[in-house]
This record gives C-alpha cells, sequence and structure tokens, in this order.
C-alpha cells in the first residue's frame, strides 16, 4: 500500500522540479530517473529488494532519460539555428526587394 505514495510522491517532485531553468537533457535525465526509481522499487518490493531496485532502476532511467534529452536537445539547437538563418536570409530578401523597387523608382 505504501509503494504507490512513493511512486506518487516521486512523479510530483519530479514535475515540480522540471521547471527549475534546466535544459532538455537535464530535465530528461531527472525524469527518466524518477520513473526508473519508482519501477525499479516496485519490481524490487516483489523480490525483498526495494531499495536496491529503485537505485538500479533510478541510475539506469537517469542514463537512458539522459541520452535520449541530450539527442533531443541536439535536435533543438539544430532547428534553432535553422530557424536563425531562415529569419537572417528573409531579412536580406527584403533589404534587396527595398533596394529593387528604389531603383526602379528612380527610372
Amino acid at each position: 500500500m505504501r509503494m504507490p505514495k512513493v511512486v506518487v510522491c516521486s512523479l510530483l517532485a519530479g514535475s515540480l522540479l522540471g521547471g527549475c531553468g534546466m535544459n532538455t537533457t537535464q530535465k530528461n535525465a531527472l525524469g527518466g530517473g524518477m520513473l526508473g526509481a519508482g519501477a525499479g522499487a516496485l519490481i524490487g518490493h516483489q523480490t525483498g529488494h526495494t531499495a536496491g531496485g529503485a537505485a538500479i532502476g533510478g541510475g539506469l532511467g537517469a542514463l537512458a532519460g539522459g541520452l535520449f534529452g541530450y539527442q533531443q536537445q541536439r535536435s533543438e539547437e539544430r532547428s534553432d539555428a535553422q530557424q536563425r538563418q531562415i529569419n537572417r536570409q528573409a531579412a536580406e530578401i527584403r533589404k534587396l526587394k527595398q533596394s529593387q523597387a528604389a531603383q526602379d523608382d528612380r527610372y
């Protein structure tokens, strides 16, 4: 009966900490660790090793979450860089169009 309360509290704590200025990698590592610890505790409880299961599950979950978060963060950074390049090109096109319109008005 006590184990579901621990899992719920852990998930609640993870969701509260998720908005503390962390990057994507850190958020996913924290979330993975929390979920892994909860799953490990549940599995460990069945074998009589709740703490050990939580520790192993938390470590593996944090590692998996961190790796996934790192890839996701890299993808976000690439998308941001591409959007900045698109914005620069759009600004250059606007300048060229204005320059062309000014030249057309002179003739």
